[in-house]
């Protein structure tokens, strides 16, 4: 038996209700939301949480998730969606998470729970699909810019891992569709000796023999690597008691910013790389309908993206400068995007009908 951490959204939740499973499993959480349709409105009743690094057998986990809404709402389910942190086969049956010792398969949780149809796909992918249901006011803007109507959009984040998703306006659909990527496995461009001090020191303490990439420095592993990369080139600056009592932790390592300047070095340096990524992909994609930032880390660090630092080094560019100054940019602080755009997808796509 899984942990389930349970938390509502409604006053009080229907009893005997149809609904739809949109899951989201990321290295670091496994997050089940049970849907209802209303108004041709996608309203989340409850969600259900437990830690992905601690399932052993995924079906097992599933059925406990539906078991619980059975035994406590009476709710029955038939159709599921589950994003996925990883590349997902184009059957959209099979996905092996990156970060996660096990895979999710279709025919597993069809053949052994009461699902009629469970449908696997990419989570950045999914939340290309969440942008456009969720409440807009969870969008915090960053850069108002000159959005231009039905241009390209493009999706950045940093979590557990680095995730990419670029959206394309399709006429006949009259709607954007989302295109998964695996661009957080690129290469990280190192411009400074600093930064090429940091790469020589990734590798020196891993052991690696590959490339660093976007994942190693963005992630929230990344931001441990980038603070005992501090820590061992300036080591005779204090450790703040904060982190020397209670670890490494990405939250606590930005929370000590003011009162550890490993933590304050860790902060700026990261806030540069990760307007550099977005920029690198604001551009790949040729973002000027939006550029929208996702992801723990983002949400709940908002400020990192307001000061005026990350726009410095976003538009920092020989030849697009301007261009760059005109994509606008938003956080996305709702932290259930991901089940919403999975709801949206079972609907949109029809895969379950």
């Amino acid at each position: 038996m899984y942990t389930l951490k349970e938390v509502v959204y409604v006053p009080a939740v229907p009893h005997k209700k149809r609904c739809l499973l949109a899951a989201d499993i990321g290295g670091t959480n496994s997050n089940f939301g049970f849907f209802i349709k209303d108004d041709h409105k996608f309203v989340l009743l409850f969600s259900l949480h437990a830690k992905s690094q601690e399932v052993t057998n995924f079906v097992d986990l599933v059925r406990q998730v539906l078991e619980y809404a059975k035994n406590n709402y009476e709710i029955t389910v038939k159709f599921s969606c589950f994003a996925a942190a990883g590349v997902v086969s184009h059957t959209h049956d099979y996905c092996k998470p990156t970060n996660l010792h096990f895979a999710i398969k279709s025919q597993e949780i069809l053949a052994q729970t009461s699902l009629n149809c469970a449908i696997i796909v990419n989570d950045f992918e999914i939340i290309g699909h969440g942008i456009q249901v969720i409440n807009q006011d969870a969008l915090v803007p960053i850069n108002v810019g000159s959005p231009q109507l039905h241009a390209g959009r493009g999706i950045v984040g940093a979590g557990t891992g680095v995730g990419k998703c670029s959206l394309l306006w399709n006429v006949q659909e009259k709607r954007y569709l989302p295109l998964p990527s695996e661009g957080g496995h690129a290469d990280f461009p190192a411009q400074e000796h600093l930064e090429y001090e940091l790469i020589e020191f990734i590798r020196a303490q891993e052991q690696r023999s590959c490339n660093i990439s976007w994942e190693d420095v963005l992630s929230g592993n990344g931001i441990k690597r980038i603070y005992r990369f501090f820590r061992a080139r300036n080591g005779h600056e204090k450790v703040n008691e904060d982190i020397a009592k209670n670890g490494l932790h990405p939250d606590l390592i930005f929370k000590n910013r003011h009162l550890d300047n490993h933590c304050l070095n860790t902060y700026l340096l990261y806030q540069k790389f990760y307007a550099r990524c977005a920029k690198d992909f604001a551009l790949d994609a040729l973002a000027l309908g939006g550029l929208y930032i996702a992801g723990g880390i983002a949400a709940h660090n908002v400020e990192l993206f307001k000061e005026r630092a990350f726009m410095e080094e976003f538009i920092n560019c020989g030849k697009q400068q301007e261009l760059l100054k005109h994509i606008p940019i938003f956080v996305i602080t709702d932290y259930n995007v991901s089940l919403y755009g999975a709801a949206a997808y079972m609907v949109l796509e029809g895969l379950c009908d």
